[in-house]
């Protein structure tokens, strides 16, 4: 779905369809004939984004195959489908914890987007989570016999976790490489959103500005979403006033299903109004966890001012970057 800012901005709201079970494009058209197609006729829309999760073995078939991705792109346009991001889901991520492993799978899915992108949509997005951490969190027992022995293991914890972040932000910097390469090849421009997950160097804000203090922050930015943002205890506004410092931005949104729990959707609809809610879009890709989170999304998004649907995009990457 496509909705306006006022400012003229192109907002791209996307549905997560899962097939990471999926190893080849004729079982993945087959799974967007039965699960997606109809909901997109449900919705009696002309054009309906979807954010492909797909399984690294199809992501790295695809990236290794010109001739696939545009049979997948003209099988999408032929759907009324259109795919502006695409995103690894928790389990997705590099499952060896090998960082180089991730390095490789989300440049495999970059290659992948830009051949998949609409042709009048000049960038897309990718969001992320990182490696499991191979430290475990630090605990102390409290247990004065253990405590020369917690400190040792601590310490040692410690040492592992820095050696973590220096493996981390080295590669966000040559991430920065070579999604700058392919934008070269390719005249577009994929940037990545790395997001927050449990048990991973990535916690809240402040540590997305350490992981990209090398990285080129046109190519590499946060994505956010309510939960991440409460587990944080971070407001809307903190976040962005310490990625904004940074030269940082949200290159996407993430919205989720809150039922009843009001204090989630209260972080929400903040979150909405901090990114969206000014006088200029703060990020153009907004991902939801199907349709019927797109159908309870609109009135929070129409309180921002997104309105309509819009039959072309801006051009270029906008104020959004």
């Amino acid at each position: 779905m496509r909705l306006r800012h006022p400012d003229g901005q192109t907002v791209h709201v996307a549905t997560v369809v899962s097939v990471e079970n999926v190893k080849d494009v004729r079982a993945l058209l087959k799974t967007l004939d039965a699960r997606v197609v109809p909901q997109r006729q449900r919705l009696f829309a002309d054009v309906l984004s979807v954010s492909l999760r797909l399984s690294p073995i199809l992501a790295t078939t695809l990236a290794s195959s010109l001739g696939l991705r545009r049979r997948l792109r003209h099988e999408l346009a032929t759907r009324r489908l259109e795919v502006v991001t695409l995103d690894t889901g928790p389990d997705l991520t590099a499952p060896d914890g090998s960082w180089r492993t991730w390095w490789m799978q989300t440049l495999d899915l970059a290659r992948v987007l830009v051949d998949l992108l609409p042709e009048d949509s000049a960038h897309g997005s990718i969001s992320t989570t990182l490696p499991r951490s191979a430290a475990p969190a630090l605990t102390a027992t409290g247990d004065e016999a253990d405590a020369e022995t917690d400190t040792a293991a601590d310490e040692a914890r410690r040492e592992q976790r820095e050696r973590e972040w220096q493996v981390a932000t080295r590669l966000m910097a040559d991430l920065s490489g070579g999604l700058t390469e392919i934008a070269w090849h390719t005249g577009r421009l994929v940037r990545v959103a790395v997001e927050a997950a449990p048990k991973t160097l990535i916690t809240g804000s402040q540590d997305v500005v350490r992981l990209l203090e090398r990285a080129d922050p046109a190519r590499i930015g946060a994505c956010l979403s309510a939960a991440q943002l409460a587990d944080a205890k971070e407001s809307p506004a903190q976040a962005l006033t310490r990625l904004r410092r940074a030269r940082l931005s949200v290159v996407k949104l993430r919205l989720g299903h809150h039922g009843d729990d009001t204090d989630l959707g209260a972080v929400a609809r903040s979150m909405l109004a901090a990114v969206l809610g000014g006088v200029h879009a703060g990020c153009d890709h907004i991902e939801v966890g199907g349709t019927e989170e797109l159908d309870a999304a609109r009135d929070e998004l129409s309180a921002v001012g997104l309105d309509g649907a819009a039959d072309r995009p801006m051009p270029g990457v906008g104020r959004a970057g």
